[in-house]
């Protein structure tokens, strides 16, 4: 696997909350720091991606969101009683 060495800077409160999750999950900061690049880079993505097609086709008619909305409540109901899976790494 090709890696790339970074180096940051971040506030200490966070490198301490970073180590502390790492050490509590198993894991190495690279790891955590990792994890999160990746997420925001996704996100970013994402929000071009959703931007773009605001621009194409303009905006969510509300009546679907609203729908997608009802959706999301009655799924997340319905997984209450489920017990929550960890995510594959």
């Amino acid at each position: 696997m090709n890696v790339d060495r970074l180096s940051i800077t971040v506030p200490g409160e966070l490198g301490a909350a970073v180590r502390a999750l790492a050490r509590a999950r198993g894991d190495t900061v690279s790891t955590v720091a990792t994890e999160a690049l990746a997420l925001k880079v996704r996100h970013a993505a994402l929000d071009r991606a959703l931007a773009d097609a605001h621009r194409r086709f303009g905006p969510v008619p509300a009546e679907l969101v609203a729908e997608a909305e009802s959706a999301l409540v009655g799924a997340i109901r319905a997984g209450r009683g489920r017990k929550a899976r960890r995510p594959r790494r």
